[in-house]
């Protein structure tokens, strides 16, 4: 039968070799092994896929660029081809979806089928439902924006923002989520992105090939080495246990799965599996299965010829990539040295085989996604505004001069009243203080709803300190923190003694035992910003290294007997991510109760910081008060009291600013971006974090701007002068009508400046 193999002609597209390869030239390795007679005809779209001089093709088919194709021709000339007898795989996924909606069911097409791959598509891949896989979290990025943020805050800010076909791109902060995004849905011609929440762990693979839903081989690999594209460079290739292939061969069988396939996987710290990737084509790594003894790309030609191919021995369970040089074909010239244009690498060679074009005109096309999934969960919450709705019908906004910041009175009363409301309900022998931190917006308005309501003041300013005691706060409740709480001198605060005192370095700390040494009475409780080992911050004292921290115990130790020792820890959850802010949390009290058992010295005051964002704050912090302060008992047992320093969770929602539109810049379909008179100037947090933003409607109703294609810019002549992306407007907006930015009552109004005045 092997001699048989000279009437057999396969087609392979996918050539790319680069650091982030297709697959094309492993499959023609694998096959020649198991067919060496067989003609191989290598495909693609660029002459930049150096794949085309790979010695195991007998032919190159090189195509026009996506762009200048005609579709329609080479499908016919596809068709064709399959019709001729001979074969065709393909090592692109875009390549594969747009055969599995242009070419019926075709026993010599080696692809999966449309329905096979509605079942498999990112994020949701529905098929493994009936596999021993979890799916990672996961939000759709056409959410509003404020959902996203809350998705990146619950997850850590470990976050991969993925695009529809290829690429992912690892994102720790909401800069970093948007610009992003506005690379991907460029390069992809698409809003069908999603974020992924990253789940640690090692690497593993199973590749597998099938014919109409007959499972033909199936291995496992696992990762040894990877690139910085995150792409094998070796692994070890096993048999896949029965746990998943029996499973597996039901799930191929019901979607009558044709072709090769890679499941990518991370196995977590306890051992489960999370399914990463459902890839619709043999991955690039396949000839390491092939050394292993497992040469799929061959059962496939097989099974679909009927032509018996010669079998390989194993070379080893082991593989490793190494790079090689190669002779170029003399007939496809090497292609010019381009500049380098973005990002260090230039966008031609990262998808070389066009498949950006491809999408564009899949998109172009339809005018929808290629392939749009159908996926469970929920919908979004919708976001209330009822409150800030209450407030603004108050004013004639018509009338104001905008840029104009407005406090929202109701709003603002609200987040104080039900704070203090809810500590106060808590039943505990350790008293919980709230202490409103001045620097985020120490507007007058809300110091008197601190006061008001019995919060402290937290302070790191004498300047600060001069305004809360402006308010009416007595020294007994404020709170002194920060690097630079004595500046500048220009109060007497000798006959002052403060609810609380903490220093943010070990010298300052020093300083001031030996100001209590001398008889001064400073606070109620004085103490030290601890800084936990692997947190970057330039603030708080860190306990390592051992002399560092033996210094600090001996520093503790000698504190008058009468003062009551506190520590302070702050990192912003907001930042970190909730979940780690409670981890953190944990080991906070690890190092107290050390600093306890080897001073001697009990811990009173534990003060928690801040840096909470408002939904976090309700939703989150709040509802587990009771643990946390329950938690700090048992640690530190002589512990009076639980301070907490909400400053953006208490005010971020508290002011809004009203701001006109100045101009309104359309495409042919869409708006593309609306000019304010607003700016980063008033709004100096805008690319910090997503803010609500309203516009009235003709009828008089309010509604929140969803997300789209459009953004809002501000009126400073500054690149980075953008308000907002991802917003879809209202067809009717017009110059002159109002929008409201929301959620710009904290840092926002605090660090705004005076720029492009005059």
């Amino acid at each position: 039968m092997i001699g048989r193999s000279k009437s057999l002609k396969i087609y392979i597209s996918g050539l790319y070799s680069g650091p982030n390869p297709s697959p094309g030239v492993g499959i023609a390795r694998s096959l020649r092994e198991a067919y060496p007679e067989a003609v191989l005809v290598g495909v693609d779209y660029s002459n930049r896929s150096s794949g085309i001089h790979w010695r195991d093709f007998d032919e190159i088919w090189l195509q026009r660029p996506w762009e200048e194709l005609d579709l329609e021709e080479y499908l016919s000339q596809i068709v064709g081809i399959l019709d001729s007898g001979a074969f065709w795989i393909s090592g692109l996924d875009l390549e594969i979806l747009w055969l599995a909606q242009s070419i019926p069911a075709h026993p010599n097409l080696l692809t999966p089928r449309i329905e096979a791959l509605g079942r498999v598509g990112k994020p949701a891949i529905p098929a493994h439902e009936a596999l021993p896989f979890r799916i990672p979290p996961f939000v759709r990025a056409t959410v509003p924006d404020w959902h996203v943020h809350a998705f990146c805050r619950r997850h850590g800010w470990n976050i991969w923002l993925k695009g529809p076909y290829y690429e992912a791109r690892r994102v720790r902060s909401w800069i970093e989520v948007v610009n992003a995004w506005s690379e991907l849905s460029a390069t992809w011609s698409s809003g069908e992105l999603f974020l992924q929440a990253h789940i640690a762990g090692n690497e593993e693979s199973i590749a597998f090939c099938a014919y109409d839903g007959e499972l033909l081989g199936c291995i496992h690999m696992r990762k040894h080495e990877i690139t910085p594209e995150g792409k094998a460079w070796s692994g070890e290739v096993t048999e896949v246990p029965g746990w998943i292939l029996d499973p597996l061969k039901r799930v191929v069988y019901e979607l009558r799965w044709t072709g090769g396939a890679e499941l990518e996987l991370i196995r977590d710290a306890s051992g489960g599996l999370w399914l990463i990737e459902w890839n619709p084509r043999f991955p690039a790594w396949i000839h390491g299965a092939t050394i292993a003894g497992y040469n799929l790309p061959a059962l496939l030609v097989e099974r679909a010829s009927g032509l018996k191919g010669r079998r390989n021995c194993a070379l080893g369970k082991q593989f490793v990539r190494v790079v090689m040089e190669i002779p170029a074909r003399p007939e496809y010239p090497l292609p010019a040295v381009r500049e380098v244009v973005r990002d260090g690498f230039d966008p031609s060679t990262k998808h070389p085989s066009g498949m950006p074009m491809l999408a564009k005109r899949m998109w172009k096309e339809k005018g929808e996604p290629p392939l749009r999934m159908v996926e469970k969960g929920g919908r979004a919450v919708a976001l209330d505004i009822s409150n800030v709705i209450q407030d603004l019908e108050s004013l004639d906004l018509g009338e104001v001069d905008t840029p104009y910041p407005v406090f929202l009175p109701t709003v603002a009363t609200l987040s104080f009243g039900r704070s203090a409301d809810k500590c106060a309900s808590l039943s505990s022998d350790v008293r919980i203080a709230l202490a409103y931190s001045v620097k985020t917006n120490p507007d007058r308005r809300l110091l008197e709803l601190a006061y008001k309501h019995g919060l402290l003041a937290e302070v790191i300013s004498q300047l600060e300190l001069e305004k809360a005691l402006s308010v009416g706060f007595d020294p007994a409740r404020i709170v002194l923190n920060g690097p630079g709480k004595w500046w500048p001198r220009g109060i007497n605060t000798d006959a002052m003694e403060f609810h609380a005192v903490f220093c943010d370095s070990l010298e300052e700390f020093e300083s001031l035992v030996r100001r209590l040494s001398d008889g001064e009475h400073i606070a109620r409780f004085v103490g030290v910003r601890l800084r936990l080992p692997g947190v970057r911050s330039r603030f708080g004292v860190t306990p390592t290294p051992i002399a560092v921290f033996q210094r600090l115990v001996s520093s503790v130790e000698a504190l008058p007997q009468e003062c009551s020792f506190g520590i302070h820890f702050h990192v912003a959850s907001s930042t970190v991510g909730v979940e780690n802010w409670f981890r953190l949390y944990e080991g906070v009290l690890a190092w107290a109760a050390t600093i306890e058992e080897l001073s001697g010295v009990r811990v009173r005051c534990l003060d928690l910081g801040g840096g909470w964002f408002p939904d976090d704050w309700w939703d989150t912090l709040i509802p587990r008060l009771d643990i946390i302060v329950h938690r700090a008992c048992k640690m530190l047992d002589s512990l009076e009291e639980v301070i907490l320093e909400p400053g953006k969770a208490l005010s971020q929602s508290c002011m809004a600013v009203v701001t006109r539109v100045l101009e309104v810049r359309r495409s042919a379909r869409d708006i593309e971006a609306v000019v304010v008179d607003a700016s980063i100037a008033e709004l100096p947090e805008a690319t910090h974090y997503p803010h609500r933003i309203l516009y009235r409607m003709g009828h008089g109703k309010w509604t929140v701007l969803g997300s789209g294609d459009g953004i809002v810019l501000g009126r400073l002549c500054m690149e980075e002068d953008v308000l907002a992306v991802n917003v879809r407007f209202p067809d009717e907006i017009k110059p002159g009508d109002i929008l409201v930015v929301c959620d710009a009552g904290a840092y926002d109004r605090s660090m705004s400046y005076e720029f492009g005045r005059g």
